[in-house]
């Protein structure tokens, strides 16, 4: 079973990400467990009770040791409650099925070079370990175990796979940002406190990938990959600077001279419609700024290496210097502690991310029109680079206190006076708004 296990893993990471990868195999890993646990629990895995715990496996997955099935609950209680919800229920049994598959065609295979004489009868039978002790018993029941699978050797007519029975709901993305005084919620990094948090960054390293992300909105493993020749610099008009993200998938045989194919291939990259960013105030100048000090204090590193560094990536390991085009954990606990002492809260990159859509859509100045604050979704979805406008709206979530005005318009309009109308009422409202934010200031000072 470990050897197969180990086949498929490598087999699918030939034509999968390393991600998908990693989680199938322990989706599939958690199955088997839960499976063998089933048949300790029942003294024997029969064709029924492997049926029974295939079904109730999505009730295990969600409810755990409060499932309402007595064979999920009583697994749960001995290897532990994993309570998914949503998308996660879904992408666990995805990769769950593919392991199935792949079991269920190797047992066809098998039969086939069987049928030519190429395998032995005990070959064919790919059963579990546990099953395997009973390799020598009569004709009969050899014959009906290499019938079928290794995983479902005890169900008459073939594999079966796990159907999802949708217990949980994939809840949608909210549409409006409930944000606080300073611009930040759960997804949305506090904006008013973003360039307090570039400034508490202990090295030049981490202020310019923590601007430079807070002025792009890409993604970490899209920052981490950025080349020296990624980045053009207009020394005559400095605002034509600019900075290109490119899918490391294009330029593999670039990439591979500087790190390893294993590296490579953990690299996590969605990929852009357009390799061109867009970088918004002020933290394009914070970045653009620090990026030549950055640059001086590397070049200062490089004359006192023993070893010198060969490699173009722009971010780089702070002691020896090497790429971090993988180093997502190390580079995170350093954000993620800097987040926790200037707001309080634990956030990751992404909430950069939500905060660069959150800006464009709210509080961007729109070059159609001056008076105008927020761009179009469309002109949003080109800067963040998404090939579909639907990825787009689950980040470009409008600020609930700016359509409030537009509510509150509707309210409180009297269709009867002739004093009321919708813009003195939204003129009424924004007054309101303005005394509102005038409080808050002056609290702040």
């Amino acid at each position: 079973m470990n050897e197969f296990f180990d086949g498929w893993a490598y087999q699918l990471a030939k034509v999968r990400k390393f991600k998908t990868v990693k989680a199938y195999s322990y989706a599939s890993a958690a199955m088997l467990n839960y499976i063998y646990q089933v048949g300790i629990n029942h003294g024997e895995l029969t064709p029924f009770l492997l049926s029974e715990a295939l079904d109730c496996y999505e009730s295990y997955l969600v409810f755990g040791s409060e499932s309402d099935s007595l064979i999920a609950s009583d697994a749960a209680k001995l290897l532990g409650s994993k309570n998914l919800s949503g998308s996660s229920v879904g992408l666990h049994l995805t990769g769950c099925n593919n392991f199935i598959s792949a079991s269920e065609a190797l047992r066809d295979g098998l039969l086939q070079m069987q049928s030519n004489g190429y395998v032995t009868d005990k070959t064919v039978s790919m059963v579990p370990l546990f099953v395997e002790k009973f390799a020598d018993a009569p004709r009969k029941v050899s014959a009906a175990i290499k019938a079928n699978s290794w995983l479902a050797g005890c169900i008459a007519g073939g594999v079966k796979r796990i159907r999802k029975q949708r217990l949980t709901p994939t809840s949608k993305a909210p549409t409006m940002a409930y944000t606080d005084s300073f611009g930040g919620d759960n997804k949305v990094f506090p904006i008013d406190k973003c360039i307090a948090l570039i400034d508490s960054s202990k090295c030049l390293r981490d202020k310019v990938l923590w601007s430079f992300l807070a002025a792009s909105g890409c993604r970490i493993s899209e920052a981490l990959t950025v080349l020296m020749d990624d980045i053009a610099i207009n020394t005559e008009n400095p605002s034509l600077n600019r900075v290109y993200i490119v899918d490391p998938d294009t330029r593999r045989e670039v990439l591979i001279k500087y790190i390893s194919e294993e590296t490579l291939n953990k690299i996590d990259h969605k990929g852009r419609d357009k390799p061109d960013t867009f970088l918004i105030e002020p933290f394009a100048s914070i970045f653009w700024i620090n990026l030549s000090l950055y640059h001086e204090e590397q070049i200062a590193k490089e004359k006192n290496r023993h070893r010198p560094v060969l490699h173009p990536f722009l971010f780089r390991n702070l002691r020896n210097g090497r790429p971090i085009a993988c180093s997502y954990q190390s580079v995170w606990e350093r954000f993620n502690m800097a987040a926790l002492h200037v707001t309080g809260a634990s956030y990751g990159f992404h909430s950069l991310r939500h905060m660069y859509a959150y800006y464009l859509v709210n509080h961007c100045p729109n070059p159609r029109d001056p008076k105008r604050f927020g761009l179009d979704l469309k002109m949003v979805q080109q800067f963040m680079g998404h090939r579909s406008i639907k990825s787009t709206e689950r980040y470009a979530r409008k600020d609930a206190k700016m359509v409030e005005a537009t509510f509150a318009a509707i309210n409180m309009l009297r269709m009867d006076g002739s004093n009321y109308s919708t813009a003195n009422v939204q003129l009424q409202h924004l007054q309101y708004e303005l005394e509102r934010i005038a409080n808050i200031l002056g609290e702040r000072s």
